[in-house]
């Protein structure tokens, strides 16, 4: 009876080795990403007085190339102080493709920055993937970001690195 009980627990630990090691390979390892994002249209706008502050609600589309790849529409929250600094926050959803896999990511995003000259703002930040479909369904990850506002036409270009991975 003994031997028994000693054979099902040496059983029972083995299957789970197996199933954490079969998991843990089918989870891809962390890669870098890094690319590009390019504001290529507005297509909504409103801005309004908040006291000394000055609040923009924003939508665009665009283009992410590099490791992420596909269109994308963002809407972003501006508040933009008195000298010159100011924050954002929004949401980006991009229809891509990651590695020949296509399907929709959202990011949560967050930056600061400051006016720079009297056509330009420059900001970082920083993007986390919130939500995903399709083939990329399970992707996770962060990027660090970092770009520049035409503030002539109200567009951005966006420099992006940081490190995906696809869960199972």
């Amino acid at each position: 009876m003994r031997q028994e009980k000693m054979v099902a627990v040496v059983i029972a630990t083995v299957t789970a080795l197996l199933v954490a090691t079969v998991g843990t390979a089918m989870a891809s390892a962390p890669t870098t990403a890094d690319g590009t994002l390019t504001q290529t249209a507005v297509t909504g706008f409103e801005l309004r007085i908040a006291g000394t502050n000055v609040v923009i609600e924003q939508t665009t589309r665009g283009v992410m190339s590099g490791t992420l790849s596909g269109t994308i529409e963002d809407t972003v929250t501006v508040v933009i102080h008195s000298d010159g600094t100011f924050e954002a926050h929004g949401t980006t959803i991009c229809a891509c493709s990651v590695h020949d896999k296509q399907g929709h990511v959202e990011f949560a995003v967050t930056d600061t920055g400051k006016q720079t000259s009297p056509d330009t703002s420059r900001f970082t930040g920083r993007a986390a993937i919130t939500r995903t479909t399709g083939e990329l369904s399970g992707l996770a990850g962060h990027l660090d970001i970092e770009g520049t506002v035409d503030l002539t036409t109200g567009l951005s270009t966006i420099g992006y690195s940081g490190q995906i991975h696809l869960h199972p």
